[in-house]
């Protein structure tokens, strides 16, 4: 399933924070709940927490928010990302005069969210659900040119079943063809891409798509940017 960003509306859970949605159960998907979340100046979201298995995976993009997770004050930056386990609570809040903007994922759909009172903070420069923007870049793979991975949460997050990363594709290079026997989210972050499995299609910044159980992808980079996908998958790195 391809969501074009040009056909989408965002809708407000909370005041001032605008979200499209990129996987979910509106979509008919079965595992992945995927958004692609803005903070306004000013606005924030409030102190909660999950049920069940439904961690969260925040991917900072944009901008500067104050992040609250299990009890610690930090600020979060683009390219950090912060995991917040079922249970542990957690909110974000925009105190700049630019706008935050963060994918939020869930590796089931749809999640529950539970509101609680705000906590005693301690602030901190760190934290060990927080992995700091490009501290976990590496080759995609063996013999893959032109193609790193940036290692957004899993196991050394604390996550329990999710695993994200981003794929930087250098133009001319592309991705190798894979197959998950799980949803596979994708959201373009910067650039465009086509894919190279079946009918092409061209994918552009702020386009997603959500790939089948047990079908094939992979995406070539033809332009002359970097491209960068955020990928997302409802089980722990291995």
């Amino acid at each position: 399933m391809i969501i074009r960003r040009s056909e989408q509306e965002p809708t407000d859970r909370y005041p001032g924070c605008p979200r499209f949605a990129i996987a979910g159960a509106d979509f008919g998907h079965s595992s992945l709940h995927v958004g692609d979340l803005s903070y306004l100046p000013g606005f924030g979201v409030p102190h909660h927490y999950h049920t069940g298995g439904a961690e969260e995976t925040q991917i900072m993009l944009e901008g500067e928010l104050e992040c609250w997770v299990d009890g610690k004050r930090v600020i979060v930056y683009p390219g950090d990302t912060v995991t917040a386990p079922p249970g542990t609570g957690h909110a974000f809040h925009n105190l700049t005069q630019t706008v935050g903007r963060m994918i939020t994922a869930f590796p089931l759909t749809p999640p529950e969210t539970i509101h609680i009172d705000d906590p005693e903070l301690e602030d901190a420069i760190s934290h060990p659900a927080i992995v700091r923007s490009d501290s976990r870049r590496k080759p995609y793979g063996d013999g893959v040119d032109g193609v790193e991975k940036v290692e957004l949460s899993g196991d050394f997050s604390g996550a329990k079943s999710t695993y994200s990363y981003f794929v930087d594709i250098q133009p001319t290079a592309s991705m190798p063809v894979e197959t998950f026997e799980a949803e596979t989210a994708i959201f373009v972050v910067t650039g465009s891409v086509f894919s190279i499995v079946g009918d092409e299609f061209e994918l552009n910044t702020d386009d997603g798509a959500v790939v089948a159980p047990n079908e094939s992808y992979g995406f070539a980079n033809r332009g002359s940017e970097v491209a960068r996908l955020c990928v997302v998958h409802p089980f722990l790195n291995s």
